[in-house]
């Protein structure tokens, strides 16, 4: 039998899906506390869950067009206007099944086999894999503890050649959960403009920014830019699987093709639930937004209390967390930490080079599990620090 493809049997596995997987073997034997994914905690808002109920039992459970329906189109268009206050017709709309479909069509539809890819490091591995999926070169640009996570334009300048076509951002970030200041956001759209880049934007924790406003990269160019956002974190609907791209209208119109042969089309209730929640009551978004800013602190005044504190996010459901002084790497100490303490992190180095001594850990957990899952984790440093 011929083998399988390369590309595809080369991707190393997520790390957060391993010890998501061990995690739940562990559980078998006793409760862990899971601080691994960035999965909201709360449940759906119950105006939304009576809407998708209500669309199910009127029959709209069949197929619906490749870029989504009206409705979800004209929410979205509306919510990017809302957030940007660059106005957004609903054909600059389409609609994914979830936010990752958004991002390896907007792959597929700008990059060739051998293009190169600006992509952070940290950042989120499903990016690195569906860019290699489509035959492109990642090249990582480095998000620094010392300089705050943030990107350092000079770098960024040293790694362009002819073949770079695409640079992707994510603020706020995952995993750093820093949010781009609209100066280094309009430095970065000029990067791009400069080297005639696309950009790719990856918005979908937009909603959940602590203190400062919230600047997205459409602020500052329409042409060459591609918004990524969905309903998984703002709103707690991440079994939904609804997301979207905001981006010029051929665009839109070439994605809307794309989702054809890989997925034909989204769930009809779901986007139009969706739609809904777009444009009905936010309180239950501003309310989780609160509850996050309250569970980081929780994490911040831990880490200060065992002097493992370096930086306080500004946004998303994340934090990365320094176990250098442990002398373990990232995935020997989540290991250890989840089969010794029965708390599951996320290991730093499936997110990249640059936070190989730190491991990721999710706010999107209940006061008494963030205060006792950090806890544990600074507890478990200074042991192994003391044994060295």
């Amino acid at each position: 039998m011929k083998p399988f493809a390369k590309i595809p049997t080369q991707i190393p596995r997520s790390g957060i899906r391993e010890i998501m997987d061990l995690a739940w073997s562990v559980e078998k034997t006793g409760p862990v506390i899971h601080l691994e994914v960035g999965q909201p905690d709360f449940s759906t808002p119950s105006h939304i869950i009576e809407a998708t109920c209500r669309y199910a039992r009127d029959g709209h459970t069949k197929y619906v067009p490749n870029a989504g329906v009206d409705e979800l189109r004209l929410a979205a268009a509306n919510y990017f206007h809302r957030r940007s206050g660059v106005a957004t017709e609903p054909k600059q709309i389409v609609v994914t099944p979830g936010a990752v479909m958004s991002i390896a069509t907007a792959f597929l539809s700008i990059l060739e086999p051998g293009d190169e890819v600006l992509l952070p490091d940290p950042g989120w591995p499903n990016y690195h894999m569906a860019a290699s999926l489509v035959h492109s070169k990642p090249v990582f640009y480095d998000l620094r503890a010392e300089d705050n996570f943030l990107p350092d334009l000079d770098q960024l300048e040293t790694l362009v050649t002819d073949r770079t076509k695409l640079i992707l951002l994510c603020t706020p970030s995952n995993p750093t959960g820093q949010v781009y200041s609209a100066s280094l956001m309009k430095q970065l759209i000029e990067f791009a403009q400069r080297h005639d880049l696309w950009v790719i934007s990856d918005e979908i924790y937009a909603d959940i920014v602590f203190g400062d406003e919230f600047t997205s990269a459409l602020s500052f160019d329409e042409e060459r830019t591609l918004i990524v956002s969905g309903m998984s974190k703002s709103y707690a609907m991440t079994g939904y699987r609804v997301g979207f791209t905001r981006g010029p209208v051929a665009y839109a119109e070439l994605a809307s093709k794309l989702q054809e042969p890989f997925v034909s089309c989204g769930t009809g209730f779901s986007q139009l639930a969706s739609a809904e929640a777009l444009d009905g009551p936010q309180d239950c978004v501003v309310e989780m937004k609160d509850a996050y800013a309250h569970r980081l602190q929780i994490a911040l005044d831990v880490l200060r209390e065992y002097d493992l504190y370096r930086y306080s996010p500004g946004g998303a459901i994340y934090l990365l967390i320094d176990i250098s002084r442990s002398g373990l790497d990232s995935h020997e100490f989540a290991t250890r930490l989840l089969e010794e303490k029965r708390v599951a992190v996320a290991p730093g180095n499936t997110f990249g080079k640059m936070c190989a001594d730190h491991v990721r850990v999710s706010i999107a957990s209940s006061d008494e599990n963030i205060r006792n899952g950090i806890t544990s984790i600074c507890e478990m440093v200074h042991q192994l620090k003391d044994q060295k």
